[in-house]
């Protein structure tokens, strides 16, 4: 019985070590967090801001599943780049629909911090 509990903890162990090396997402991130805070967004927009920043991940994720899937890619990771740029600019013609030239002055500030943080992923 003893050595059942201890497999089990040493199991559990061992998973709690391999999520804590799995990375964290770009979004989440505190320097992102702390620059989408500062962007002070009210009740109304928070859900519009979630809502374009996942249309934005979801569409960069779908974008690298269709370029791995094309065979003898050339120069992967420009083509990466420029479709994350371009994805970005979409962004921010979405928010500029809901924020205050206050807030868009914070934006640009989250966009940055957060695609420095892509640059990596």
């Amino acid at each position: 019985m003893r050595r059942i509990i201890f497999i089990l903890v040493a199991l559990l162990c061992s998973h709690a070590v391999q999520a804590a090396k799995q990375p964290t997402p770009a979004f989440m991130q505190p320097e992102v967090l702390r620059a989408a805070v500062a962007m002070k967004l009210s009740e109304a927009q928070k859900p519009q801001f979630r809502a374009v920043v996942t249309r934005f991940s979801e569409a960069r994720m779908a974008s690298l599943a269709k370029l791995m899937k094309k065979n003898n890619q050339t120069n992967l990771p420009r083509k990466w780049k420029s479709k994350t740029n371009s994805l970005l600019k979409t962004m921010d013609k979405e928010v500029a629909e809901f924020l205050t030239k206050e807030q868009l002055s914070a934006y640009d500030t989250y966009r940055n911090t957060l695609k420095s943080n892509l640059k990596g992923m």
